[in-house]
This record gives structure tokens, sequence and C-alpha cells, in this order.
């Protein structure tokens, strides 16, 4: 599986509550994205940073989401995005109660 961390810079002007709101807004669109497992919006308003902590089944699943067209729909909406992809040889899930390898 594949861990994809998403950074980027927020406008000093949002708030959690207004972030929450633009999340809320997007999040449908996670719905049925191939290989998408979770996906956790994540904010970081004191040091002006928020993102997204995805996890796919595959690396060519997090790339395609990941295209060209994604990363400018995130810079014109929030700012230019720092991706990084991650390995997850193991995951513990402990709402199935189990460790997926």
């Amino acid at each position: 599986m594949i861990t994809v961390l998403v950074k980027f810079k927020i406008s000093d002007d949002l708030n959690l509550k207004t972030l929450k709101e633009k999340f809320i807004e997007t999040s449908e669109m996670y719905i049925d994205v191939e290989g998408l497992l979770r996906k956790n919006y994540i904010a970081d308003i004191e040091n002006g940073f928020a993102g997204g902590v995805y996890t796919f089944l595959t690396i060519e699943n997090a790339k395609t989401w990941f295209s060209e067209d994604r990363i400018k729909w995130i810079t014109e909406r929030y700012s230019k995005p720092e991706i990084t992809y991650y390995e997850s040889p193991v995951i513990v899930d402990n709402e199935k109660n189990k460790i997926i390898s």
C-alpha cells in the first residue's frame, strides 16, 4: 500500500471552521476514486498549513490521482502542494481489528 502526504500553505485569513467547510465541499469527490482506501484531511492553522493523508492500494493509483491537473487544481484552490509518496508495508487497522501487510 501507498501513503501519500500532501501539504500546502494556507492563507492567514483561514480559520479551522472555514477550512473545514472548504474540505467538506470537496469530500464527496473522493468516494469512488480507484484504489483510494482512505483520505484524512489535515490542518495546522497555527503554522499556516493544511493538506491530506491518503492511503492507496498502489503507487499507480496514487500517481494517477495526483495528475498534473489535480496538482493545478490544488494550487489554484490553496497553493502549490508538496506531495510525498511512502510505502506502507504494514498498517494497523483498529476499526477492523486487523493488521494489513
